[in-house]
C-alpha cells in the first residue's frame, strides 16, 4: 500500500476529535445495535468499535465503510475503501490488515493470520446475487502457518431465507437472506449467511474463513 494512501486512513480513522450533528442526521442507524439484530437476534452485539467511532469515520469520509468482527476472536473493526479493481474492492485498516470483496462476498484476506490468499467465488456469488436456489462449487486456498497455501473445495447448496429490512450505518433498503451450506472431504462443512439487495449486491455476511479465523461478520455501513 503506498504511504500516502496510508496517510488518508490514518487520518480516517484516526478519530481523535468529536463530529457533531452525525447522530441527529434521521438517515443514521447506530449499526451497533442494529446490525447483528438483522441476522443474529439473540447474539450480543459487540462493543470494542464504539457508536462514537462509527460517527466520526462516516462524517469523515465518502468512501465506502465496512464493520468487520472475527467471532473467535472477540474483535472489532471498520474498514475502508482503498482499492478497487474491477468488481474486487479492497478494504483495509492502519495496522495494513485488509479483505478483499466481490460484490460484498469476500474473496480474500491479509494479516489476519491462516489468510484466505484466493477463492473460485463464481459460480456461488452467482448464485447468493440472483438470490436463488442451486447447488454449486466453491474454492477455498488458505495460507497455513507452515507457509503452504491448503486448497479445499466445496460443494454447496444455497437457498433464500426470509426478507429483510436493512438499517446499517447509512444504508437504508430492502434485502433477501440467503444461506450457503457448504461439504468438503478435505474441510470441515460450514454454513455462510448473506443479505442480498435487489441489485444483488451483499450487504452483509457471515462468512466462513478458514480453520484459524473462523467465521467472520462484515456489515457495510456506507458504500
Amino acid at each position: 500500500m503506498k504511504t500516502r494512501a496510508m496517510l488518508r486512513l490514518a487520518a480516517l480513522l484516526g478519530l481523535g476529535a468529536a463530529v457533531a450533528g452525525c447522530s441527529n442526521d434521521p438517515y443514521f442507524t447506530n449499526p451497533v445495535t442494529n446490525i447483528y439484530s438483522l441476522m443474529f437476534s439473540g447474539d450480543k452485539a459487540p462493543s470494542a468499535v464504539t457508536q462514537q467511532q462509527i460517527l466520526q469515520t462516516l462524517s469523515a469520509t465518502e468512501l465506502p465503510v465496512a464493520f468487520f468482527n472475527v467471532d473467535e476472536r472477540n474483535s472489532q473493526t471498520l474498514l475502508i475503501q482503498i482499492e478497487e479493481n474491477g468488481p474486487y474492492k479492497t478494504f483495509a485498516t492502519v495496522t495494513r490488515q485488509s479483505i478483499v470483496m466481490n460484490h460484498g462476498m469476500i474473496t480474500g484476506t491479509r494479516g489476519l493470520g491462516g489468510d484466505l490468499m484466493s477463492t473460485e467465488e463464481e459460480a456461488l456469488l452467482d448464485t447468493v446475487r440472483a438470490r436463488r436456489t442451486g447447488q454449486v462449487s466453491y474454492v477455498q486456498r488458505f495460507l497455513t502457518s507452515e507457509g503452504v497455501t491448503e486448497t479445499v473445495t466445496y460443494r454447496c447448496g444455497v437457498e433464500p431465507d426470509k426478507p429483510v429490512e436493512v438499517a446499517m450505518g447509512r444504508i437504508r433498503t430492502n434485502g433477501q437472506e440467503m444461506i450457503a451450506a457448504c461439504e468438503s472431504p478435505d474441510g470441515p462443512p460450514f454454513v455462510d449467511y448473506y443479505v442480498v439487495d435487489a441489485g444483488g449486491e451483499i450487504l452483509a455476511s457471515r462468512q466462513w474463513l478458514g480453520g484459524l479465523t473462523g467465521y467472520v461478520a462484515m456489515h457495510m455501513l456506507q458504500r
